[in-house]
């Protein structure tokens, strides 16, 4: 019988512990909904709020990103276009430089030529006034030893012309 007591008994006092942590784990469930249960899905939420932002700013950025490359392409082709379009002009203006100062090369080639044509005419008619004014020297002094006597002024001039004349007449033939 003692036996059965202690079973009756242990049963009953099981029975009690097993009411009692029940109770306990149902005020703790209570205690722990009211106190730390909303906190703990704030938390939660603000945290699944915060990725879901941070993913958006990622796509946000990534789109941006991709706008500015896009434009700095497009902004690169520009430069390149308006890079060549200034090296066709430099060529260009270079090339019309140089054709301008080969033309301006041949102008003076050809002033020069032409000075020195007519700075060779006037040698050449300076040489042949000398060349007639020695020969008519040449002319009274042979004549006057010929002569053996001093010619006159105006009988000497008009040797000089007749001498000149011949020259010119020479000269042509």
């Amino acid at each position: 019988m003692i036996q059965q007591l202690v079973v009756a008994n242990a049963g009953q006092g099981m029975l009690s512990t097993i009411l009692f942590v029940t109770v306990s784990f149902l005020v703790l469930l209570l205690a722990l909904k009211k106190f730390a249960w909303g906190p703990v899905v704030d938390m939660m939420q603000a945290r699944e709020d915060k990725i879901a932002s941070d993913i958006d700013n990622a796509e946000k950025s990534k789109i941006e990103a991709d706008k500015l490359g896009k434009q700095r392409e497009m902004e690169l082709k520009q430069s390149r276009t308006e890079a060549q379009g200034i090296i066709a002009q430099a060529k260009e203006t270079a090339e019309n430089n140089a054709h301008a100062i080969l033309l301006e090369a041949e102008e003076h080639a050809t002033r020069i030529k032409k000075q020195a044509h007519e700075d060779l005419r006037i040698e050449r008619e300076r040489m042949i006034d000398e060349a007639k004014k020695e020969v008519a020297d040449l002319s009274v002094e042979i004549a006057s030893k010929i002569l053996k006597k001093e010619l006159s002024a105006s009988t000497h001039q008009e040797l000089i012309q007749s001498s000149i004349e011949k020259l010119g007449v020479d000269e042509d033939e």
